[in-house]
């Protein structure tokens, strides 16, 4: 109880914070310069960088993790495998959970085993844009992850290694990736 007590508090002395930041950027004029309008176009992460002040880059993404709740799945009332239902955390400075903005790539690598790099031949890959806030927000979950349910025509056999890639492109901040090795069926 007390945990979520401090949690909530310093949540809202850091979205205080951001406001009053904000505040003063659009005062002094320099919040246009610095930051794009999210209404007048698409970001492309292809783009570049793009500047974001301070204190605002705390509350960007800093880390992007591959939640252990990822793993293969039946989309389908057919049985057999058919895809992966991947959970993907997204952390800022502090270490909580919060929203990206940008491009996902998901790679799945055949795994080989006693090798220092455990990625074998490149299988599929997947392509995800959250740079729209409609399609950012039908990704979110409850549990303040993000979802993703990628098709795979083919089964993918129980029990085989795998190892998934997933690599977070955004003009906001630098490239993030993790990777984790999972066994299909768990």
């Amino acid at each position: 109880m007390r945990r979520t007590t401090a949690s909530r508090l310093g949540r809202i002395v850091r979205q205080a914070f951001v406001l009053a930041a904000l505040a003063c950027a659009s005062l002094t004029g320099c919040g246009e310069a610095a930051l794009p309008s999210m209404g007048s176009r698409r970001l492309d992460p292809s783009e570049g960088s793009v500047k974001v002040p301070y204190p605002i880059n705390f509350l960007l993404p800093k880390s992007v993790s591959i939640h252990p709740f990822t793993g293969t799945r039946s989309f389908d009332k057919t049985g057999g495998i058919k895809g992966i239902d991947v959970r993907i955390e997204a952390k800022d400075a502090y270490g909580d959970a919060n929203k990206a903005f940008g491009k996902f790539r998901f790679e799945l690598y055949e795994f080989r085993p006693q090798n220092p790099d455990p990625k074998g031949r490149l299988v599929i890959t997947w392509e995800e844009d959250l740079t729209e806030p409609e399609n950012n927000l039908l990704h979110w979950n409850v549990h303040r992850t993000y979802e993703f349910k990628l098709l795979w025509r083919q089964p993918i056999p129980v029990g085989q290694k795998f190892v998934l890639r997933a690599v977070f492109s955004s003009p906001f901040t630098e490239r993030l990736i993790d990777e984790r090795v999972f066994v299909s069926g768990q």
